[in-house]
């Protein structure tokens, strides 16, 4: 799932859409929220292949893809600005224009307007569109009817909101201007705005307090990913696999009587996941025993210590129930390395705890390097004195101790760096920040009130948990 460029990576066969992501797909939903590692720069990647879209068509047909459906991509993890301003250019623009111009001089480029659209560069683009507010309208809509005509839907799609600008305060303008887009472009009946979006960005009230922003928000669409999900991800990659699939396949029909179809659905030959495999958990479970066991543990009891099945996935979870497929396949990879070559399973069950520790310590270095510098701040004089769960006193004193939040509220006054998207409740205390943490999924509160942080999270920021997997130094 990891994606770095605007071009797949991986062939069609190695998709899977899980059936909650259909709505996500669906081109008149235009807000999709997903956490990081989630999909959205996949999806962003992805959709624009006709191989791949192709292939969803044929292989999950409640994703509603119309073969004429054409797809675009705009701002996105890209350097340059062929496809929309790149940073740079977005900062010299908007000092110039209100975001709202920017954003609908992508659309106008998009949908391939014709003069007097200027052809040149985005300022001169982005100048005329702010100054004939007429003409924009005319050749949308005619563009539009255009595009009804020919029964075809035009989707421009959106990702990496959190690179528009180098801190939240330019961001929010942008943000904000480019959801307001979408919600006009509403108004169309063939072109839309898809946009991929981090939740924290849908919270803030800076970016999604706009009128109507309700209307649009209203059809909003998750990558969130059950259990289930997951695991189906990872047969589907399994079963296409060049080394080790035919092995892979002949194990599903042995141990759960699956059986996989080859298939070519216009992208080239796949294999597809058998049905059950997609959702069944009991076959699930029967097939990933045959790789990693049936204990977390050796010895007779070891089941008491948890099942493969379920541990890996609990053990990855936020404080939000949520797990990203980034981090389970991270936890896989791992785990696969680490595995004896003399081990009589593919997954050895202590290097599923490795693989566990290792994708902790990628979420931590997400959040705390990219993301929110400052959760670092505050979680550096826990490390290694704190073992959960325990009292909100407990934390209050140590970072009493050490002048946490002192610190935090002069490098707030300092830099922007160390916030960059900061606590949003750091006037309210100590209380303020322990529930800025539990809305970004990093703790959670138990019906006795004290604190806890899920696993995913507490291993990399070394804290204790009795009987859990030991945490980084």
């Amino acid at each position: 799932m990891d994606q770095a460029g605007a071009e797949p990576e991986r062939g069609p066969a190695f998709t899977y859409v899980p059936p909650s992501h259909a709505r996500a797909l669906d081109p008149d939903n235009s807000v999709v929220q997903g956490i990081r590692g989630s999909g959205k720069s996949f999806w962003w990647a992805h959709l624009t292949s006709e191989p791949h879209r192709r292939f969803i068509r044929g292989a999950f047909p409640e994703v509603r893809f119309d073969p004429d459906l054409r797809v675009v991509q705009a701002f996105g993890a890209q350097p340059s600005s062929e496809n929309a301003p790149s940073q740079a250019v977005l900062a010299a623009l908007i000092r110039d224009f209100p975001a709202r111009a920017i954003w609908r001089a992508v659309c106008a480029a998009k949908v391939e307007f014709a003069a007097p659209f200027p052809q040149g560069d985005w300022q001169a683009r982005v100048a005329w569109v702010h100054e004939n507010p007429e003409a924009f309208d005319t050749l949308l809509t005619q563009a539009d009817r255009e595009l009804e005509s020919r029964n075809q839907t035009l989707v421009v799609l959106f990702d990496a909101l959190d690179r528009l600008a180098d801190d939240w305060p330019s961001i929010r303008p942008l943000a904000r201007g480019l959801l307001q887009t979408a919600l006009d472009l509403r108004a169309t009946r063939r072109i839309r705005f898809k946009v991929f979006v981090r939740p924290d960005m849908l919270q803030d009230r800076d970016i999604i307090g706009f009128p109507d922003a309700s209307k649009l928000l209203a059809r909003e669409a998750k990558l969130a990913w059950r259990r289930a999900d997951l695991y189906a991800l990872l047969f589907q990659c399994l079963g296409n696999s060049e080394q080790g699939g035919d092995s892979f396949r002949s194990l599903s029909c042995v141990t759960a009587n699956m059986h996989w179809k080859r298939e070519n659905f216009g992208g080239g030959d796949a294999w597809s996941i058998p049905a059950p495999l997609r959702t069944d958990e009991g076959l699930q479970e029967q097939l990933f025993i045959a790789l990693a066991g049936k204990a977390m543990a050796s010895g007779p009891s070891g089941y008491k210590r948890g099942k493969p099945y379920t541990w890996l996935v609990n053990h990855l979870q936020d404080g939000l129930d949520q797990v990203s497929p980034r981090s389970f396949f991270a936890a896989l990879r791992e785990a696969a390395d680490r595995t004896p070559d003399e081990s009589p399973l593919a997954l050895d069950y202590r290097a599923i705890q490795a693989g566990v520790q290792a994708a902790s310590q990628i979420r931590v270095n997400e959040i705390t390097r990219e993301d929110y510098p400052w959760v670092d701040l505050v979680m550096q004089p826990l490390r290694g004195k704190l073992t959960v769960p325990c009292t909100m006193t407990d934390i209050e004193n140590m970072w009493s101790q050490a002048g946490t939040l002192e610190s935090l509220r002069e490098e707030l006054k300092r830099t922007t760096h160390v916030v960059k998207l900061p606590p949003q409740s750091l006037n309210e205390g100590a209380d303020g920040v322990l529930k800025d943490l539990a809305a970004l999924g990093l703790i959670n509160r138990l019906s006795d009130q004290r604190v806890q942080m899920p696993d995913v999270y507490r291993i990399a920021f070394g804290l204790g948990r009795r009987g859990g997997v030991k945490p980084l130094k």
